[in-house]
């Protein structure tokens, strides 16, 4: 018998749970470890899930339900919730139901020129393709003071706080985002960890390094910014330092480490993590 639930039937289970897992893999990268006070619970939280609850019956018996009502329904009684135990069980059923929904929207036929409000829109993308997460790496670059260091100094940040990395030195990097070009992202991230603006035309492409298995890492260089650079997200960085792009700290994340080590050597692409080949 096949299931809902199972992989290859349209809106798999399998699937679902993979774009996901992509996701929170994603989110873990960017915000690292959060620990925040719950904020649920008490009489307004209540009110607000009752109601819920009552359009939802409302919907069912007059046929209009939808999985808005279902899903509003159920996290609006998380929301109601104070005791750890019984909020953990009602946000299991609420991402349950997120899942039983993306199922349903990705068995949902392709509208076709007769449908009502239909809209061309490009091909979707086939289930067994694969989508990278890809980060981009800014390395802000100036010469070494004294005599001359290979390649001259590189701006790099000590992590703190994020669940990733945390007391090693990394570059200054981010994730890019929906909409965004490569270059986009390395200046927004730029003006983001370091309070400087660069030019996309100033920015350089000068290594890329695929760490296995999904990540696409874009390192960009440039000796031209505006602003003096300065530790713009202390939440998350502890501090700031230049360093010899030929002496890097011994406490630096792994892959930027070889990626600077490619860029001096003049490598254009690099893999990381991946089994040695024959």
């Amino acid at each position: 018998m096949i299931h809902d639930g199972d992989a290859g039937v349209p809106g798999s289970l399998a699937r679902v749970l993979a774009d996901v897992a992509a996701e929170r893999s994603a989110q873990d990268a960017k915000f690292g470890m959060q620990v925040l006070p719950d904020g649920t619970g008490g009489p307004a939280r209540e009110t607000d899930s009752d109601q819920a609850r009552q359009e939802t019956e409302d919907s069912a018996r007059a046929g209009t339900l939808t999985w808005r009502h279902i899903l509003a329904e159920e996290i609006l009684e998380a929301f109601a919730e104070s005791d750890p135990d019984r909020l953990r069980a009602e946000l299991v059923q609420a991402a349950a139901v997120a899942v039983k929904w993306i199922q349903a929207l990705d068995r949902r036929p392709a509208p076709s020129p007769t449908t009502p409000g239909f809209d061309p829109a490009p091909e979707p993308v086939a289930a067994d393709r694969f989508r990278p997460i890809v980060d981009v790496h800014i390395l802000l670059r100036r010469h070494a003071p004294g005599p001359a260091a290979a390649g001259g100094e590189v701006l790099l940040g000590r992590r703190s706080g994020t669940g990733y990395g945390d007391g090693l030195w990394h570059l200054p990097a981010g994730h890019l985002e929906a909409g965004e070009s490569v270059a986009g992202a390395a200046v927004r991230e730029a003006k983001e960890e370091l309070g400087v603006t660069i030019d996309p035309a100033h920015l350089t492409l000068v290594h890329v390094m695929h760490r296995a298995p999904e990540r696409l890492g874009l390192f960009f260089s440039t000796g031209t910014w505006a602003g003096e650079p300065y530790n713009a997200e202390p939440d998350k960085c502890s501090e700031l330092a230049w360093w010899p792009m030929n002496a890097l700290p011994p406490d630096m994340i792994d892959y930027p480490a070889a990626a600077i080590a490619h860029i001096l050597d003049r490598v254009p692409l690099a893999l990381h993590g991946w089994p040695a080949e024959d």
